[in-house]
């Protein structure tokens, strides 16, 4: 599966928008077009679908930005030791795991 990139989502964007003035434009100087009500049709899926691409390009730019904000809470706080992650002691492991003062 492709991942979509914000890149990819301005192209599209951008092609739709190209799409509504060619057609306008061969409409104008031919008189060659749709009918009324396909023409309705046709505007409304271009711009639904322009409104549609714009909100999941800022719904990814928010993703972007939250996971950038994380990376570095991260790298500017690492991560404290806890007891669970700590070394044991030899008075805290178990008595098989105990190492003689000999050994």
């Amino acid at each position: 599966m492709i991942k979509i990139s914000r890149r990819i989502l301005l192209a599209v964007t951008a092609s739709l928008g190209v799409l509504i003035i060619l057609y306008a434009l061969v409409r104008h100087y031919t008189g060659i077009g749709l009918g009324e009500q396909a023409e309705r049709y046709f505007m409304d899926i271009v711009i639904f679908a322009a409104l549609g691409l714009f909100m999941y390009n800022r719904k990814l730019a928010a993703d972007e930005k939250r996971a950038k904000e994380a990376a570095e809470r991260e790298s500017r706080n690492p991560p404290e030791e806890t007891a669970a992650d700590a070394p044991l002691s030899g008075e805290d492991l178990p008595h098989w795991e105990r190492k003689e003062e000999g050994d």
